[in-house]
């Protein structure tokens, strides 16, 4: 099987500022180790599973450019760069199953390790009336490749709200929110140990044929919720978008694709409130 990766670090065993996220930060180093370590301790226990061909890991954090190429080992490739068409989810198309590692909850969750939905000018979207975060927009998407999502790794609140979309899915609780800034963390051994042990799971799963696509019935109703109404001025220059509501945006498309694009391109010109 090709096992695909989307690798974020909100997520990641260890991370729970913003210091430790941003590229020239002060702990950046500090956090890209952490996301290695998980990263290292998910690959390792694939890599031993006799039915796995090659794995593919898409850098889904910020920037994009947060895991080097010189730390893959042989069979583990890498998508690296920010300017992807489907972002977070790019080259899932070609995979048999798909992992989720360091994601984080939707932007709203109250007590999970930095909260958002792909950017901070999103305060909500929902899919045919259901709220989702990156978690779901992304595991939709997939969806609609024919490909399941079978494990997210993350802190509690994730694990939650993946669950609650994705009954089947394996998760991997990594540490345990208290408020947006702050976590009880396990030791790195631990951490490890989890993550492997829920890439046990999932893999067995798999094998039985337990895990299924997300699939989200067509014509898609997407709604995107903006942080300021100026936002959502913007964002109606998305063509086929309706307003809503002062900070709400409306589509209804053919495809989770198109949805994604509408979502992102909404996203993408909202810009920052001028005050």
């Amino acid at each position: 099987m090709k096992v695909w990766i989307s690798v974020d670090m909100e997520g990641i065993s260890g991370i729970v500022d913003r210091e430790q996220l941003i590229p020239d930060h002060r702990l950046y180093q500090e956090g890209r180790q952490r996301m290695l370590d998980d990263l290292r301790a998910v690959t390792d226990r694939l890599l031993a599973a006799s039915d796995v061909e090659e794995i593919w890991i898409n850098d889904s954090h910020d920037g994009m450019v947060n895991v080097r190429q010189s730390d893959m080992p042989p069979r583990v490739y890498l998508i690296s760069g920010g300017a992807k068409p489907f972002s977070m989810a790019e080259g899932a198309q070609w995979a048999d199953l798909a992992l989720f590692i360091g994601y984080h909850a939707k932007a709203g969750t109250q007590a999970a390790i930095m909260d958002h939905t792909y950017a901070g000018e999103i305060f909500d979207v929902t899919l045919n009336g259901q709220s989702v975060g990156e978690t779901g927009l992304n595991a939709a998407l997939l969806g609609a490749w024919g490909v399941p999502v079978g494990m997210v790794s993350g802190d509690d609140k994730v694990a939650a709200e993946a669950k609650a979309l994705l009954p089947d899915v394996e998760t991997a609780v990594v540490k345990w929110g208290i408020s947006r800034r702050a976590a009880r963390l396990l030791p790195p051994a631990e951490a490890s140990a989890v993550l492997q042990q829920a890439v046990d799971r999932t893999l067995t799963k798999w094998r039985e044929g337990r895990l299924k696509p997300w699939r989200i019935t067509t014509p898609i109703t997407l709604t995107v919720t903006l942080m300021t109404p100026e936002m959502a001025d913007r964002g109606m220059y998305c063509p086929g978008a309706i307003r809503l509501d002062g900070r709400t945006v409306g589509f209804t498309l053919a495809s989770m694709e198109d949805a994604f694009r509408s979502f992102y391109t909404v996203m993408a010109s909202a810009g920052r409130p001028l005050y």
